[in-house]
């Protein structure tokens, strides 16, 4: 395949975030890509879930001037005692089955209350938005890009091409994923991948099953294999464990600690993910429920037993 035919190699992304420090080392540009096969339950990024693209309608900034409801040819668009929403069922059934990138409703909605959540971009595209920063990334010594989602192992050839045209620029890569794919797939992304950010989410299949509505064998097992790999190719791994107030246990942490301890390489990295709710409110925008709405964040006392349990075992920092 030429570099010209990688450079046209499209994925579905939901966003890029430029000057982003906390998704790898350095300053980065953040690529989300759109769809996961997991469904956790604390979802932080529920924009990102489905496969297929999606409408938005952010109430906040609507101003009631109807147009999207003379603009929709399936009425999905309802207002009742003055309020208006969306039937996402009569969405699903038409726009999103029709595999539209851009909605009927969206063409001429004034505020932008109304957007598409997903964009195809090809390698090329994406690249010019993450060039856009390389003085920063030179200047900050180990800035680059970083793909996350979603799952972006669920478009694997995409970051694959990415990827080889970032390290054709100098600029280093980071992903970070679920782990939740063929190995086959993993293992062709991290050949061009400087670093490994990899949840692992609970050790306990049925837990984990609970948690993301996924089992978790092929998790573990290609978390062992990256490992692996990316030690072979002296270059960093993060194994990342949540933390979720009465979700997930004390007990299943130490799991995936002994775990990590015994099946990993010694030089993994280990970080812990307290819960947080940056993103509860976003599930309304998308039509969908956060399950999760009164659970608060844990108090940094109760987190203590986690991370001395974590310092003691002493895992090397990336």
């Amino acid at each position: 395949m030429s570099n010209d035919t990688l450079k046209q190699q499209t994925g579905r992304i939901f966003d890029i975030q430029r000057w982003s420090l906390h998704d790898g080392p350095g300053i980065r540009t953040v690529v989300f890509l759109k769809g996961c096969p997991l469904r956790c339950l604390w979802c932080s990024n529920p924009e990102s879930q489905e496969f297929y693209n999606e409408l938005a309608f952010f109430s906040d900034k609507c101003i009631a001037c109807h147009r999207c409801l003379q603009l929709c040819p399936n009425d999905a668009v309802k207002i009742e005692n003055g309020r208006q929403y969306y039937d996402r069922t009569i969405c699903a059934d038409t726009c999103y089955r029709q595999g539209l990138e851009t909605f009927p409703c969206t063409a001429q909605c004034y505020s932008k209350a109304l957007r598409s959540v997903a964009r195809v971009l090809t390698v090329d595209q994406v690249m010019n938005e993450v060039m856009k920063d390389e003085g920063i990334y030179k200047e900050s010594g180990i800035g680059g890009v970083t793909v996350s989602g979603g799952e972006p192992l669920s478009q694997p050839e995409f970051v694959r091409n990415l990827f080889v045209a970032a390290k054709a620029k100098n600029i280093t890569t980071a992903m970070e994923t679920c782990g939740y794919s063929p190995w086959e797939s993993f293992a062709n992304i991290l050949e061009s991948t400087d670093f490994l950010y990899m949840d692992i989410k609970a050790f306990d299949p049925k837990l984990h099953y609970e948690l993301t509505g996924t089992d978790n064998k092929q998790i573990l097992q290609n978390a062992v294999k990256a490992s692996l790999l990316m030690r072979e190719h002296g270059k960093g791994m993060v194994v990342r464990i949540p933390v979720i107030p009465t979700l997930t246990r004390f007990e299943d942490f130490i799991m995936v600690l002994e775990f990590i301890k015994r099946e990993l390489t010694e030089d993994t990295s280990v970080e812990l993910m307290p819960y947080h709710r940056f993103g509860r409110n976003k599930y309304s925008d998308v039509g969908k429920v956060y399950a999760l709405m009164d659970l608060e964040p844990l108090p940094e006392e109760e987190l203590k037993p986690y991370r001395d349990s974590l310092a003691s075992y002493s895992f090397k920092s990336l």
